[in-house]
């Protein structure tokens, strides 16, 4: 019996199998590894050699290898968490962990969706990067201006505020519906 496929494996080398075209993609393994070291830099950031921080490691760790909503809430409200218990108010540190933890954020919730093994455009990327930005340009002069105005009073309400709005959108990302298809 003859495969109607037979002829087209004679054409490619022996025992090589056809690899497409992967210009302009970068793996999936970069991005998931990219997300990791965010948070475990932050993580350093904040416990500041306490042996606490192999909690933010591991989670940070399982929010790259198995992502899922609630992997990705845990690591940031353990950032956030020991971000304002142990930084003190004032420090510069605050726009830098802000852009860290808005990448963390967006990286893992790309992720969710994405095949563990798998290829994503660069072009996407980019318009990934486009939005991280202009969200940039509005929380980079709020924690600029949050370091103005230090002074004020305790920043644990602020922190407060920040986590409850963090979680609510997330609860909101979880029970939206997905759009229906429609059938012609």
């Amino acid at each position: 019996m003859r495969w109607p496929l037979a002829g087209a494996r004679r054409a490619t080398h022996v025992g090589t199998p056809a690899v497409p075209d992967r210009r302009g993609l970068v793996p999936l393994w970069t991005v998931r590894c990219a997300a990791a070291l965010i948070a475990v830099l932050l993580g350093a950031l904040v416990w500041n050699g306490s042996g606490w921080i192999v909690l933010p490691v591991v989670v940070a760790a399982g929010a790259a290898i198995l992502p899922s909503i609630g992997l990705t809430v845990l690591t940031l409200l353990l950032l956030i968490v020991a971000y304002a218990v142990n930084i003190p108010a004032g420090s510069p540190w605050l726009l830098v962990f802000a852009a860290g933890l808005h990448a963390v954020f967006v990286l893992d919730l790309l992720l969710v969706h994405l095949p563990l093994r798998g290829w994503i455009s660069l072009s996407a990327l980019r318009l990934l990067g486009v939005s991280f930005l202009r969200v940039q340009a509005v929380a980079q002069p709020l924690a600029v201006l949050a370091l103005l105005v230090d002074d004020a009073g305790s920043s644990l309400p602020l922190v407060l505020v920040g986590v409850a709005a963090l979680v609510a959108w997330c609860c909101w990302l979880i029970g939206r519906r997905p759009p229906q298809r429609s059938r012609r």
